[in-house]
């Protein structure tokens, strides 16, 4: 045959394959195959931005895909999406022991951890809330010892098991203080100062040049208050005058976006100046003599998620603004003189009680998140500033 008859031929040999395709598609659905080609044709295709660069410099730490800790195996998604390096600081959470058997217990598990973090060379931020087995410590019984020796105990099986002062990490005890989530409803600011003396104490007695840090909302609630519109910034000082020179190397301020359900009117709060609150930092570290100061914040992508009707969710250009408008806020403090850094707080909690995400991809869908890409344009800015960048995040 020639070439033109070949091609004739073939020609009627896919129509007719595509007629007997529509008929036996047509009659299992009772829709046209060409309802489908529009679909296909008229889908949006996923708008992705490419990262301005790497997000550091630096090569990716090996291997933590293969860690058996699963904030480090999160991390190493992070590092597939930066294709390099994106920090060696992680922040994990603990609580306090309720007797010494709990106490030893507790440092096992904690061990094993933070020698885990060491063969990766990942240093820790671990926050320690005021919570036991039998629910939340009272900050005035905390002050008044109740719990010292157990804590004493704690800090023993830790340096018994081997841990250095650098393998520690930074600590930080009695976070958020000054928001109404723990048992200090009969508790004054000035007993805050005191109960993160004692513990700080407590860890530097067998880890000297362990780091102590404090973690405080940029706004303050009242005990029985916890409408995040009902935050009052004002000065932090009243808790920190009281804290031992020396115990404490940096200050941490929190402060997140929020939005109110979708349901209720109102204008939420997303300029970062207020919830960062870069005067107040300021002012709290003057206070404590230090010139380290780290953000804990975050963006989210979903809010309310366990409510259809209330849920609100971000795209990932509002989350862009929103991660901007926080590293502004950064650099003012960075060109007063202080050095700065900020921990992203980037955990699903959508399915908790918290019923928020702050993801910025689910493990499966790396590949295709445009939130990825705000991440490591992010975190590539960051690297630029001078600005440092720890995670909290773990793989589920």
């Amino acid at each position: 045959m020639k070439k033109k008859e070949i091609f004739i031929y073939t020609l009627m040999m896919f129509l007719l394959s595509l007629a007997t395709v529509q008929v036996v598609y047509g009659a299992m659905t009772g829709k046209s195959i060409m309802q489908i080609t529009s679909i296909i044709r008229h889908t949006p295709k996923l708008a992705r931005v490419q990262p301005t660069a790497n997000c550091s410099n630096q090569p990716q730490i090996a291997d933590l895909l293969k860690s058996t800790d699963p904030h480090l195996r999160k991390l190493g998604e992070y590092q597939v999406v930066c294709s390099s390096k994106v920090t060696d600081t992680v922040m994990i959470f603990t609580n306090m022991p309720k007797d010494s058997v709990v106490a030893k217990q507790n440092a096992d598990v904690m061990a094993t951890q933070l020698k885990e973090f060491a063969r990766y060379d990942i240093k820790p931020i671990v926050v320690v809330e005021p919570v036991t087995d039998w629910g939340l410590i009272d900050f005035q019984e905390f002050r008044g010892g109740f719990y010292d020796g157990w804590i004493k105990d704690y800090f023993d099986e830790l340096k018994a098991q081997g841990l250095t002062d650098e393998q520690m990490g930074t600590w930080v005890p009695f976070p958020e203080a000054n928001l109404p989530y723990w048992n200090h409803q009969n508790a004054t600011p000035e007993d805050y100062a005191q109960v993160v003396n004692i513990y700080l104490r407590t860890l530097k007695t067998d880890f000297p040049l362990a780091h102590g840090s404090i973690l405080l909302n940029s706004a303050t609630y009242a005990n029985d208050d916890f409408d995040w519109r009902s935050g009052e910034y004002i000065s932090l000082t009243p808790y920190l005058t009281g804290i031992q020179t020396g115990l404490v190397d940096s200050l941490g301020i929190q402060g997140f976006p929020w939005s109110p359900p979708a349901t209720t009117p109102g204008p939420g709060v997303f300029d970062a100046a207020e919830y960062v609150n870069p005067e107040l930092a300021i002012e709290a570290a003057e206070t404590l003599g230090v010139k380290n100061i780290w953000l804990n914040t975050g963006s989210f992508s979903r809010k309310y998620t366990l409510d259809s009707q209330n849920m609100v969710i971000f795209s990932a250009d509002k989350r862009k603004d929103v991660l901007n408008g926080i590293v502004a806020e950064a650099m003012k403090l960075r060109d007063k003189g202080y050095n700065v850094s900020i921990n992203l707080f980037a955990e699903d909690k959508s399915a908790t009680d918290e019923a928020t995400d702050w993801s910025y991809w689910h493990t499966q869908t790396i590949a295709t998140s445009p939130d990825a890409i705000v991440f490591a344009n992010f975190a590539a800015r960051l690297n630029r500033e001078h600005i440092g960048l720890s995670l909290f995040d773990q793989e589920h």
